[in-house]
């Protein structure tokens, strides 16, 4: 079996189709089949069945791709290693992180990185929390910045930054606005404007609103805070939203309050792989976190 093989093989299963492994990997799709059926020709087993909706793998299939998977994350901590040793200032760090914390959490840190390392280069990539997580696994980020979910994969290294409450957001004229003693079955019924399902944060509201026994009219979801806020402030309904992402200018154009009770706040957590080499541009990385945040940087 040779690196080209496994790496096509683990493509097609990724992208769900030969053209699209072809296209990921800069090749030709006769190229990846000849791949595959060279593989399967090697160990004398069929690994992918193809029906009109793709590829799936056969039970040999998948005890290949775990041994592959195994193999190749090995071979590329290996190429990391030996090119941070050659030039430990000229890597490249990977990070995953959702929009709100690359506009408001991100920006001091990445300046002094910058500062310490003008050879190193940053690259970020914006995404939802269970995403990154799945990203890390995969090794394609090298840290992650999530909202903590309940469960994190015994793979991976995580350390808490920052709590960040969560509070609600109003349009000025709300009736709300003027309430002496808000509790939250005031909110029950009122119409929202929310994140989108399937976001951790959103999760979090679900299960903070559900203790408490509050359902809200959901008239609008979006998977992005500023759309969010924006609808907040035209009228259209009410919101909960981190209090991260208001800034001098939303609190100008929306009412804030604290939630009552104990509302769970997000914790904001600094994820990677714990087998994951951590080099000098990660050290000095999760060193600069550890002091914009006052936490332990961990090893």
């Amino acid at each position: 079996m040779e690196f080209r093989q496994l790496e096509s093989f683990r493509a097609v299963i990724r992208e769900g189709t030969f053209t699209a492994a072809a296209k990921k990997l800069h090749m030709t799709q006769p190229a990846i089949s000849l791949h595959i059926k060279s593989l399967e020709e090697e160990l004398g087993a069929r690994l992918l069945d193809r029906d009109g909706r793709g590829v799936r793998l056969t039970p040999s299939g998948e005890a290949l791709l775990d041994a592959a998977n195994a193999a190749l994350a090995s071979l590329q901590e290996g190429a990391r290693r030996i090119a941070e040793i050659q030039a430990p200032e000229r890597g490249t760090v990977v990070l995953a992180c959702g929009d709100t914390v690359a506009l408001h959490l991100l920006p001091p840190v990445l300046t002094r990185f910058g500062k310490l390392h003008p050879l190193a280069d940053i690259v970020v990539h914006n995404h939802g929390s269970r995403a990154i997580l799945e990203m890390l696994l995969n090794r394609e980020a090298d840290l992650g910045i999530v909202t903590r979910p309940p469960y994190v994969d015994p793979a991976l290294w995580s350390r808490n930054l920052l709590e960040d409450p969560l509070v609600l957001a109003l349009p000025r004229k709300h009736p709300l606005v003027k309430a002496k003693r808000l509790t939250l079955r005031a909110l029950h019924g009122e119409p929202a404007v929310l994140l989108a399902k399937g976001a951790e944060t959103r999760s979090l509201i679900d299960r903070g609103l559900r203790a408490e026994g509050v359902e809200l009219q959901t008239v609008m979801e979006s998977g992005n805070l500023e759309v969010v806020k924006a609808y907040v402030a035209g009228g259209l309904g009410l919101s909960i939203i981190p209090e991260m992402a208001l800034t001098a200018a939303d609190r100008r154009q929306l009412a804030v309050r604290a939630l009552p009770g104990r509302f769970p706040a997000r914790r904001i957590a600094v994820v990677r792989r714990k087998d994951r080499a951590l080099g000098l541009l990660m050290t000095s990385l999760l060193r600069l976190m550890a002091e914009q945040f006052q936490i332990s940087s961990g090893s």
